[in-house]
């Protein structure tokens, strides 16, 4: 009789555990949503919506660093020629959303565009060979084929993450903070000034509905931006292209 009340406060607290969701790590209860567990001993954090990993006694991002030994952490190196950016954060509307460029921010969410032209007689190639997504080079510059090029660079206003228009419209401002202030990890984070977040701020455009008309403009976690309210932090984690194949020939 024992054994079976036994077993059935056992099944009992099975239930419980699997209805509130939680799971247990070498006994300890946790979230799978905050954590994951790994050689059912050793419990890491989910940061951003990005699950961690065991090292050395630490847990660290893949995005950031490598595990040399088992024992100690690397930074990854630094990424070359052209890449993409991908958003990741505890908000739903973060999850795995591409960087857009258009108007010149860089931006994401439901209402955020990648607006592009092409002009025949100038483009190099074929402007139907372009794929008109959202490219950056580690050196400062969009991934287009605009003659005098177009740059990524940080609002020294505001911190916004913005491009130029091109031509004219390129500043000298702009053109010499292009790409400063910002490392970029291969196949990693793209880091503001060492810390691995930016900062999410909702714009409505113009006429602009719930789920068409909202975007997300990116800003950098200068102190300033921080004190604000209104905002989410959110990391940026860039991948590599192949320019040739997926930029474009303005950015608009």
């Amino acid at each position: 009789m024992a054994l079976r009340l036994g077993l059935a406060f056992l099944a009992l607290a099975a239930g419980v555990l699997a209805q509130e969701g939680e799971q247990l790590c070498g006994g300890a209860p946790y979230w799978s949503s905050d954590y994951t567990c790994y050689d059912d001993s050793v419990l890491c954090p989910v940061s951003y919506g990005i699950p961690t990993f065991p090292c050395g006694g630490a847990c660290y991002h893949r995005e950031m660093y490598r595990c040399v030994a088992g024992t100690s952490l690397r930074l990854l190196p630094r990424a070359a020629g052209s890449f993409g950016l991908t958003v990741q954060g505890t908000v739903s509307y973060a999850h795995s959303q591409e960087v857009r460029a258009c108007g010149g921010y860089l931006a994401f969410g439901a209402g955020a565009r990648e607006c592009t032209s092409c002009v025949p007689e100038l483009a190099p190639k074929n402007c139907a060979a372009y794929q008109n997504k959202t490219v950056l080079q580690t050196d400062g510059k969009m991934g287009s084929d605009l003659p005098g090029h177009q740059y990524w660079y940080l609002n020294t206003t505001d911190g916004a993450l913005m491009y130029t228009l091109g031509g004219e419209a390129n500043g000298p401002d702009e053109i010499a903070t292009a790409g400063k202030g910002v490392t970029i990890y291969q196949d990693g984070f793209f880091s503001y000034n060492g810390l691995p977040y930016w900062l999410a701020c909702l714009r409505t455009l113009p006429g602009g509905t719930v789920g068409t008309g909202r975007a997300y403009r990116i800003y950098a976690p200068t102190p300033d931006n921080l004190a604000k309210t209104g905002c989410d932090q959110i990391k940026l984690v860039s991948y590599g292209v192949q320019f040739i194949d997926q930029g474009a020939f303005k950015y608009n």
